[in-house]
């Protein structure tokens, strides 16, 4: 009886076996199929980009950790690419497209590679696209403070010509718009140091927003202290800004026509 129940879980043993040497059989089948021309006989994956010190760790443990790598910088980089994307629509000057190509390239190789199960090289584009990234909003970051500066010196000299008139501490309405605009100057130069501390501290897309805040309210302080034969050239001047500031792609009524126009 003893021999019978021995025999009978040798055989469950044996089936088992078999079924998952066939699974993995399988799997490897399918992944060669997926992605034939990188697959190395070991199940591993090799890239001409790699010789064999430098081919990244290709092991159980690797790709686990990889799946979670990938899994979270697929959406990091996604957002910052559309953040990128507006503001070097915004700033077409600045010469950051090719730049941006770059990134926008490089995500997608590493969304291909994911597809394809290839996850230890997915990893390495994405990455190696998180720094393509950050370099691009270093590049980006240099021309916003340069921008919010500026700005926040016009700002500080308008409420300084507001401090000097004799009429402002007269007039109640000036004087409570120069208290105003003040106040508004204070956080202007508290954002513009915290996105100071955010470039220290390499939170580029922080000292970004921090940048945009800054901007924001020094718009206000320059619409507010303008003369009414001023504003519309100082519209012009601010638009892109402005959209930029709410996260949006400045686009003329004409760019729009053209876009939305059919093909021929």
């Amino acid at each position: 009886m003893k021999m019978k129940k021995y025999y009978r879980f040798l055989s469950m043993i044996m089936v088992l076996a078999v079924s998952v040497t066939f699974a993995f059989a399988q799997d490897s089948q399918s992944t060669s199929a997926i992605d034939e021309s990188t697959k190395n006989a070991d199940g591993s994956y090799s890239s001409t980009k790699f010789d064999e010190a430098q081919r990244p760790e290709d092991s159980y443990l690797a790709k686990f950790h990889a799946i979670d790598v990938v899994n979270k910088l697929m959406k990091q980089n996604l957002d910052s690419i559309y953040l990128l994307k507006v503001i070097v629509t915004n700033y077409s000057d600045k010469g950051w497209k090719g730049d941006y190509d770059k990134v926008y390239t490089g995500y997608k190789r590493g969304m291909e590679l994911y597809y394809k199960r290839n996850i230890i090289y997915s990893r390495v584009e994405f990455e190696t696209n998180k720094k393509d990234i950050g370099d691009l909003l270093k590049k980006i970051i240099v021309e916003y403070k340069k921008d919010t500066q500026a700005m926040l010196n016009e700002c500080a000299d308008k409420i300084l010509l507001l401090h000097l008139d004799a009429t402002t501490h007269s007039d109640p309405n000036k004087s409570e718009e120069l208290y105003n605009n003040q106040l508004r100057l204070q956080i202007a130069y508290g954002q513009f140091d915290d996105a100071l501390n955010a470039e220290i501290n390499h939170y580029n897309e922080g000292a970004i927003y921090h940048y945009r805040v800054s901007k924001s309210y020094a718009i206000k302080i320059m619409e507010s202290l303008s003369k009414p034969e001023d504003r519309d050239s100082l519209h012009d001047k601010l638009k892109v800004h402005k959209a930029d500031n709410l996260n949006r792609i400045y686009e003329t009524a004409k760019a729009k026509q053209a876009e939305q126009a059919p093909k021929q």
